[in-house]
């Protein structure tokens, strides 16, 4: 058995056996690799099992005919007219199939397509010899898609059409749409037999996009009238991806619209693209066609085939790397293809005894009917199984509905599927299993003669509520036509207006509620009231003649102030309002004796803002002094027993009047809710509201505390307002959060809160003694605020050992921090025994004269001190700026005032420049480098500061120095120019380098006279800088003269000469200067002080 002989596939064992069918292969260059071997392992086994024998042997002939245009018409002409052959298997490719099969109709020959889908080639009234083994065809999956729509018993799906071309198609055929025409060609006859009507057929163009979709109305035809749609598009699946994207942005909800595709794609590779162990394959189709339906042959989403067909290719020594697997579909039609035309012909040469009947087209063709085989791979992806021709000598399919689950992250155990569907999300729910009908003529009916059968591998997969899939017509119709929707109406009629009624009723009783409140004497509203900030309050307090000392104000009280109507001062608490306010009779009668409630230690309420603005607003009377923690906390207050009998006393009588009021008590002692006025009297403010709050911030109508710009709520007091409130609130507070409750407490006797009021005065008159909580000094505060947030048990307030207290003003604090609430004092009995322990001599007013006089003198003093270090640093500050800037430039800049350029009509300007700075510097440390510059120029400001000259700046090792800026000095410039050049001169002579005494340094000196213009530049470390002509000129002076000489331009040459002729220079001559061209320059070489002796 020879593989080739000069292109030719041989498969003899005698090429001289008289028996022999010769068969003309027609395939494409590399479609294929090593399919030769794959058609020898099908001749073994025919030969094994006695198909093929000594009376019947194959030869193979083969050529290539899917390159250029005819290629294929060409070959099969050679085959047969040259080559005589008997049969043709192939071609390969769809376009030229058809023509090669209407020659062999001509011809009656058979031929056998194993890769033609084309759905022409099911007539066999004109391809009268053909027979096709393909594993997908066009007609085949229309009719599986149609047994599928009617088994789901969908009717009237509407059917989605995308008219394209591939390059591939529009090089060969130049007709464009052709293909999508054939395939609507294959479903609407099929659809139609099957009496599915199609409502609507809707076409895109292929360079659709998505916002083309949503606006060209065909979507909204698909959801008024189906919800089965039907989709057919290119090998492309950029297309598919557009229109999945339109349908999901439509709002086509995949829980009310099936979308069907049955897997259409052309061209091997395309055909089963997601054969394999390639997962991004798989990707693509999990992330394009999520909660689809997709139609394909069983094995086309998943590799149960490979291992099987590998191992049959194994045996005869080929492995993955020697076959194109994406393409495994063919080579299992060509091995089928074989077995199917051997077997076939072993019948005829055993029914006719003549050879000739072989090479008979129509004879093979009704042989090949309804003809079954074991095939190289069964249907379900294992082993050898049964491959079955229908009555028109095609292959029966075997095909199966695919859904694609987003949502599923491995294979479902319940219902397991093949490995290859666990991480690609494909599962199959449905099998569509054909089988042959008896009785049937395929040529009269037009069909194979078979019927398919559905059955359901799984259910309840849907992502609707009950896991089905919908039905192809909402109950009432697309339009609701077919629901009776009078008693719907009604019921609806009645019901809008029984909420109409509430609602009717419910906004009455706003109105009138909100009426009531709008008359309440506590209500403020927003526009009666301005909220001030601390320079408003402080310029208002001023002009109207309030002289309290606002330094000692609270600033939490300066941030919260307000004014109410013309000219009443108050401080408030804001609260971010997120639902209406609602009060309670309760809250209404509290809030209207709190308004009504006067007395000379209690801060007067002056109501509440709310419902405005999405704020709420608590308002009370401003004292401007501030709160006692204020006072207590400022260690320049000198606290005496005065204050502290004063401040006592106070306090006890605000609570006392509350105990006894119809208010009942405070519930909020702190303090920082205690306020002092002007008159240095103690207010009791905060009180009676902390029940409300508290409910509105439990509701949700309230959110906490908004604090102002700089404030932090866990900062100064309030962070410690945990530790005056009574343990038995604490814990009270704690049940109640944990069984979401309203504030059972709220409902205690009064005598329960009163008795945890004389907890929190404790805790005030501890810290008015003392400065300080009423706990070890070791003890961490912040600590013991969190136990106590948390609703842990802390440790019980004492009077500490290093604290000298009378002995019954401490049994007293003991007292009020009782566990047992009875076993606390009364108010009264509090303030009694405080009258009798604390009581002092002389009046408050006498003890604040003395503190104010003993603050003032301290006051004094400490401005004294901070004046004269204010003046230190003032002369630092100028001395430092005045070197830096020109002392003109300085002064308009500490007076604010901007320092415009300006120009000087002449001036000079000089450069220096260390000879041998770079090598000096590479050979040398970094302190040496520095220490040498900072010698070199504190000689040279020394000789600056003896001539009117002025340092500009100092870069590296170059130093400027200009004469007539910034001070105008007339034509004195150019001399002490001169001057300051010779002296830098004469300085290096003795100079030597610090760390290389025995060196001496060189510089070159340069300078230039004329305009030049000086501004103060940039804001951060500003600049006073030289531009113009005049200092470019200066710099090429200093760069093109020579070590230990002084260079000057003609101009200033001309100017010593005409005012200073005392100095004696010398012609260089004409030199190259950059920028200017050929310029004369001279050498400065000395002053003649005889000069003018000799000249009188």
């Amino acid at each position: 058995f020879n593989l080739f002989v000069n292109r030719q596939l041989r498969i003899s064992k005698n090429i001289f056996r008289q028996f022999k069918v010769v068969i003309g292969h027609i395939g494409a260059i590399g479609a294929l690799p090593n399919y030769e071997k794959v058609l020898d392992l099908a001749r073994q086994e025919l030969l094994k099992d006695g198909t093929l024998g000594e009376d019947f042997d194959i030869e193979i002939i083969s050529r290539n005919g899917c390159g250029e245009a005819f290629e294929g018409v060409a070959a099969a002409a050679d085959l047969y007219h040259i080559e005589h052959i008997n049969t043709f298997l192939g071609p390969y490719c769809n376009a030229e199939m058809i023509p090669v099969a209407t020659m062999a109709n001509f011809w009656n020959v058979p031929i056998i397509a194993y890769m033609a889908s084309a759905n022409v080639l099911s007539n066999k009234k004109i391809y009268k010899t053909l027979i096709r083994t393909s594993l997908r065809t066009m007609n085949t999956i229309a009719e599986s898609t149609a047994a599928f729509i009617k088994h789901y018993k969908w009717k009237k799906p509407a059917k989605e059409f995308y008219c394209y071309y591939t390059s591939f198609q529009v090089s060969l055929v130049s007709n464009v749409g052709a293909s999508a025409f054939e395939k609507l060609s294959a479903f609407e006859p099929v659809l139609k037999r099957n009496n599915i009507v199609v409502t609507r057929k809707i076409l895109f163009d292929e360079s659709v996009t998505v916002q083309d979709i949503l606006n060209g109305g065909q979507l909204d035809e698909i959801r008024s009238n189906s919800r089965i749609v039907l989709v057919m598009f290119s090998s492309t699946r950029d297309l598919t991806a557009v229109f999945r994207e339109a349908t999901a942005k439509y709002g086509l909800s995949e829980t009310e619209f099936v979308f069907i595709f049955p897997w259409l794609q052309e061209g091997a590779n395309g055909a089963s693209p997601f054969v394999g162990k390639d997962s991004s394959s798989l990707d693509r189709v999990k992330q394009t066609y999520s909660n689809c339906v997709l139609i394909d042959d069983t094995n086309g989403f998943d590799d149960r085939m490979i291992t099987p067909f590998m191992e049959r290719l194994g045996s005869i020594g080929l492995k993955e790397s020697d076959i194109s697997l994406n393409n495994i579909y063919g080579y299992i039609a060509l091995f089928d293809s074989l077995k199917m035309f051997a077997t076939a012909g072993r019948r005829v040469l055993n029914r006719t005894g003549q050879f000739s009947a072989l090479s008979d087209g129509k004879l093979m063709w009704n042989t090949m009917r309804r003809i079954s085989i074991q095939g190289m791979v069964s249907n379900a992806g294992v082993g050898s199984g049964t491959v079955m021709l229908d009555d028109l000598a095609e292959r029966i399919p075997y095909y199966s509905a695919f859904f694609v689950d987003k949502a599923r992250e491995e294979a479902d155990v319940d219902n397991p599927v093949h490995d290859g569907y666990g991480t690609a999300k494909v599962r199959p729910f449905a099998n569509m299993a054909p089988s042959l009908i008896s009785n049937c003529d395929g040529l009269e009916t037009g069909t194979g003669c078979f019927e398919i059968n559905v059955t359901e591998v799984s259910s309840s997969f849907w992502p609707s509520i009950d896991g089905n899939l919908p039905t192809d017509e909402p109950v009432c119709g697309f339009r609701g036509e077919k629901c009776d929707y009078t008693l719907i109406i009604v019921a609806a009629s009645a019901t809008l207006c029984f909420l109409l009624t509430i609602a009717g009723a419910w906004a009455l009783r706003r109105y009138c509620e909100t009426k009531a409140l709008s008359r309440m004497s506590w209500r403020i509203f927003r526009d009666d009231m301005q909220i001030v900030d601390e320079e408003q309050v402080k310029s208002m307090l001023s002009l109207n003649s309030q002289r309290t000392k606002l330094s000692n104000a609270n600033m939490s009280l300066l941030q919260h102030h307000a004014i109410i109507g013309v000219n009443t001062h108050a401080t408030y608490h804001m609260y971010e309002q997120r639902r209406p306010i609602k009060f309670n009779r309760a809250d209404l009668t509290l809030l209207t004796k709190m308004k009504q409630a006067v007395h000379d230690n209690l801060n007067p309420f002056l109501g509440i803002a709310f419902n405005e603005k999405s704020e709420l607003l608590i308002l009370w009377k401003f004292c401007s002094r501030g709160t006692l923690q204020d006072v207590i906390y400022n260690e320049q207050f000198v606290l005496d027993d005065k204050f502290h009998g004063a401040f006592v006393k106070d306090i006890t009588l605000g609570l006392e009047y509350l105990h006894l009021s119809t208010i009942g008590f405070h519930g909020a002692l702190t303090t920082w809710s205690t306020l002092i006025d002007r008159n240095w009297q103690v207010k009791l403010t905060d009180y009676g509201v902390s029940d409300a709050v508290c409910r509105w911030k439990k509701h949700g109508s309230i959110n906490d505390e908004i604090m102002k710009d700089g404030e932090e709520k866990t900062e100064g007091g309030q962070k410690t307002a945990i530790l005056y409130v009574a343990p038995e609130i604490r814990l009270s507070d704690e049940q109640n959060k944990s069984r979401r409750v309203d504030q059972t407490w709220v409902s205690q006797s009064l005598e329960k809160r009163r008795s945890a009021d004389i907890y929190a005065f404790g805790m005030v008159m501890y810290e008015i003694l003392f400065r300080n909580y009423p706990y070890s000094d070791k003890t961490d505060i912040s600590e013991l605020v969190t136990k106590a947030s948390a609703g842990e048990k802390i440790s019980r307030p004492s009077v500490q050992k290093d604290k000298q207290l009378h002995p019954d003003l401490q049994a007293l604090l003991q007292d009020c921090w009782h566990d047992t609430p009875d076993a606390r004092p009364s108010i009264r009995r509090v303030r009694l025994s405080a009258d009798a322990i604390l009581k002092t001599k002389g009046s408050l007013v006498d003890s604040m004269t003395r503190m104010m006089e003993e603050y003032a003198n301290n006051l004094e003093k400490l401005v004294n001190e901070r004046t004269g270090m204010l003046e230190e640093a003032t002369i630092r500050a100028d001395k430092l700026l005045s070197q830096l800037l020109p002392k003109y430039v300085a002064n308009e800049l500490k007076n604010g005032r901007p320092v415009p350029p300006k120009m000087y009509s002449s001036a000079t300007v000089m450069f220096t420049d260390v000879v041998g700075f770079t090598r000096l510097c590479g050979s040398s440390t970094p302190i040496e480098v520095v220490t040498l510059l900072n010698s070199v120029y504190s000689g040279f400001d020394e000789i600056i500061n003896k001539h009117d000259g002025y340092k500009v700046e100092t870069i590296g090792d170059a130093y400027m120095v200009v004469s007539g800026i910034p001070e105008e000095n007339g034509k004195r410039h150019i001399n002490n120019i001169a001057e300051i050049a010779l002296d830098i001169m004469t300085f290096l002579e003795t100079y030597r380098i610090p760390h290389r005494k025995s060196e001496q340094l060189v510089i070159r000196v340069g300078f230039h006279s004329g305009q030049v213009a000086a501004a103060v530049v940039g804001l951060n470390s500003p600049r006073y800088c030289l531009f113009g002509d005049t200092v470019n000129m200066a710099s090429r002076m200093e760069s093109s003269g020579e070590p230990g000489r002084i260079q000057l331009s003609a101009q200033s040459k001309k100017l010593l000469d005409n005012d200073y002729p005392e100095f004696v220079t010398s012609k260089r001559g004409e030199i190259d200067v950059k920028g200017k061209g050929e310029c004369c320059t001279y050498w400065l070489l000395r002053k003649d002080n005889s000069y003018f002796s000799n000249a009188t």
